[in-house]
Parts: C-alpha cells; structure tokens; sequence
C-alpha cells in the first residue's frame, strides 16, 4: 500500500501538478517583503498563504528580501446595475482593483505598476436579504483571492524573465 502511495504521488510530481495557488518562483526569489499594507490586511493574508504553497515567505525587512512587493491601491467598490419596478436595486456589480509593482531591496524596478482589475456581478432580490449580504462577502474574498493569484503569477513570470536574462 505505502509502495503504491509513493508511486502515485511521484506520477503527480512528475507530471507537474502544484497545489492551486503555488507558484514556482526562482529559489533565490523567495523571501517577498510586503509593503503598502498591514500584514493583516485580508489582501495580505491571501499572499502570505500562498506564498507558503510555493515555498516562499513573506518578510517585513525589505533588508532581508529578495524583492519588494508594493501595493500602491487597493479599491473595492459596488455598483448598482438594474433596479426593480419600486426602484430598489436587484442587481450589483462588485469592482476589486489592486495597483502593486516589484523592486528589488534597493528600489530598482522588476515589474513597473500593475493592475488588477475584477468585476463581479449578483442578484439581490429583497427576498434573501441575509444570504444575499454573506454571498455579497464570499465573492468578495474569492476576488481578493484571486487577485492575489494573478499577482504571484505576474511575479513569476518577472522574475523568471529576469533569470533567463541574467543567465
């Protein structure tokens, strides 16, 4: 059983498999210094979290860093969309922006700034009022979630970039 279980996970290592979230990010890259927002920012805390799936740590000395992400902007807004016969608002859109860029420690640019820009849409019928404010949040984390993949995906790609430059 354990010689078909090693069998099995070494099949997923080899066909490239990561767990959702991790990147790879060059092994001398991996200490990433945040800067811009508290480190329990819920923005943060995504990051330092997916950070641990790819073997990376988040630092709060820019000294002690390889590279420096700096959030410049974070903006999340709610419009409304539609409204009913009464004039009350059914349908929303939900905007997550994050404005960031990556330094080095002494402040040389890797990655000018970025955005990431996400829109969501939901219903809001005044039937469900409750659920409709849990499901307002939870598409509020899943786009602050996500934002913060495409981050760590737009850090790969620079610094591994920079590294095939480098080389």
């Amino acid at each position: 059983m354990k010689l078909l279980l090693i069998a099995w996970l070494l099949l997923l290592t080899g066909c490239g498999f990561h767990l959702r979230g991790a990147v790879d990010l060059p092994e001398d890259m991996r200490r990433i210094a945040l800067q811009g927002i508290p480190l329990n920012h819920p923005v943060a805390r995504y990051m330092k979290q997916d950070l641990a799936f790819s073997r990376a740590t988040l630092v709060t000395d820019p000294a002690k860093a390889d590279v420096v992400l700096r959030i410049l902007e974070i903006r999340e807004e709610r419009r409304v969309l539609s409204l009913d016969e009464h004039g009350k608002a059914i349908e929303f859109e939900l905007i997550a922006r994050i404005r960031f860029e990556l330094l080095t420690p002494d402040n040389k640019v890797i990655l000018p700034p970025q955005l990431v820009d996400l829109h969501r849409n939901y219903l809001n019928t005044q039937l469900q009022v409750i659920g409709k404010a849990q499901e307002e949040s939870l598409l509020r984390q899943e786009m602050r979630r996500e934002a913060v993949r495409t981050i760590l995906r737009r850090i790969q790609s620079a610094l591994s970039a920079q590294t095939t430059h480098a080389s």
